[in-house]
């Protein structure tokens, strides 16, 4: 097991409530310019233009998970089984609250490419560990629970939409109860892309299974119909070993989520997203957790290695409002991996993830990246000499 994070000191860190240069509510964004070069090719090497990108990478994306950890710690120190396997399914299906409002792409990471969020509750760690297909691994833990995941997905094009689905499953402990959860993760969908509002939404269902109880929670996520009162509906129960539903779940993932105890039919409101900034829609429209994810004070320069997504230069220029800075950026960043992946290729060279290993799960049978616990002991010494320069 990793280090606990009880035995660490991080301080809490410092935040903001807005961005300095505010997205130009005037810059519409048109899927329709860039389809025709979109048809036939492999949507994880499509190159996209960067004023279809939002100024975060995808490794910082993957923390977006981390806004509702408090659901996480509220299980841990649950004594009812039933009970922790709901707020767990939660946890999973509100993370989705943060792509409200969304329309852009968040950054593709380079290889190598890494990030960290360090609070004084918890920390998390990312790393861009596969180019193609593109996969980011990450890592959370706290004294509570240990938490790792990763974003395999394939892409498919419906005509009218774009279809997201996940390969990897997340996998959960939670420590005061010695229990494994293994999740599956629903669909997530660009509708509208030609014509119409383009909008994120997810679909199908999701399934959070306890190893340890057998126990296992189903959520069906519904998509949006013609109204907008349906956005975000999503409902389910958790079952007992034998399937007998025990606790049923109901409400958005959009705006609140409650369960009610079949057992005593009690009904007790769980998850309320919090309010949204102020100004919010020209704000790339990110939660205040998200608006965190690509702040980088004079603090925490110090003490990330250059890898880290907060120094990739076309990502900054962005958020600074600089688009042919940002442009030029990009295309020189992806050059250097085109180099780089040919030079590999060329001297036969494997890559490998420096802080992750890749892991064939035999009991659930499926390829996932163990975190390997090594970035915190070189954060300690600030010895990132082996780490490439990416930028």
């Amino acid at each position: 097991r990793q280090m606990c994070i009880r035995d660490s000191h991080y301080p809490d860190p410092e935040i903001r409530t807005t961005l300095e240069v505010k997205r130009n509510p005037a810059h519409k964004v048109s899927f329709w310019t860039v389809l025709k070069d979109m048809i036939g090719k492999d949507l994880g090497r499509f190159a996209v233009p960067v004023y279809f990108n939002e100024p975060i990478s995808m490794l910082q994306k993957v923390c977006e998970i981390m806004e509702n950890e408090q659901l996480l710690v509220k299980a841990n120190r649950d004594p009812d089984s039933y009970r922790r396997l709901a707020l767990v399914s939660i946890f999973n299906a509100v993370q989705y609250n943060s792509v409200v409002g969304r329309k852009l792409k968040p950054f593709n990471p380079i290889l190598g490419e890494t990030f960290e969020y360090v609070t004084s509750k918890y920390r998390f760690f990312s790393e861009q560990v596969c180019h193609h297909p593109p996969v980011s691994a990450g890592h959370a833990e706290s004294a509570d629970y240990e938490l790792y995941l990763d974003t395999n997905v394939t892409t498919h094009f419906w005509m009218k939409s774009l279809e997201f689905r996940a390969l990897g499953r997340s996998h959960l402990t939670l420590k005061g109860h010695d229990e494994h959860y293994v999740i599956d993760r629903p669909s997530t969908y660009a509708q509208n892309i030609i014509l119409g509002t383009l909008y994120l939404d997810c679909g199908g269902k999701s399934t959070a299974t306890n190893l340890k109880t057998k126990e296992k929670c189903v959520l069906t996520y519904h998509q949006k119909g013609w109204s907008d009162s349906t956005y975000g509906l999503m409902n389910g129960y958790v079952q007992d070993a034998s399937g007998n539903n025990m606790i049923e779940i109901t409400g958005k993932w959009t705006e609140a989520v409650s369960i009610r105890d079949l057992r005593t039919n009690k009904t007790e409101l769980v998850w309320k997203r919090l309010p949204r900034p102020e100004d919010w829609e020209n704000l790339y429209c990110f939660t205040t957790f998200t608006l965190q994810m690509n702040y980088l004070p004079e603090s925490l320069k110090v003490v990330l290695p250059h890898t880290d997504s907060r120094f990739r230069p076309d990502q900054r220029a962005l958020e600074n409002g600089n688009i042919q800075l940002a442009a030029d950026e990009k295309f020189r960043l992806e050059e250097l991996q085109r180099a780089a992946r040919k030079y590999r290729a060329e001297n036969k060279i494997e890559y490998k993830p420096v802080y992750f290993v890749e892991h064939y799960d035999k009991e659930n049978k499926e390829t996932t990246y163990i975190f390997n616990g090594k970035y915190w002991k070189d954060r300690e010494t600030h010895n990132w000499s082996h780490l490439s320069e990416i930028y």
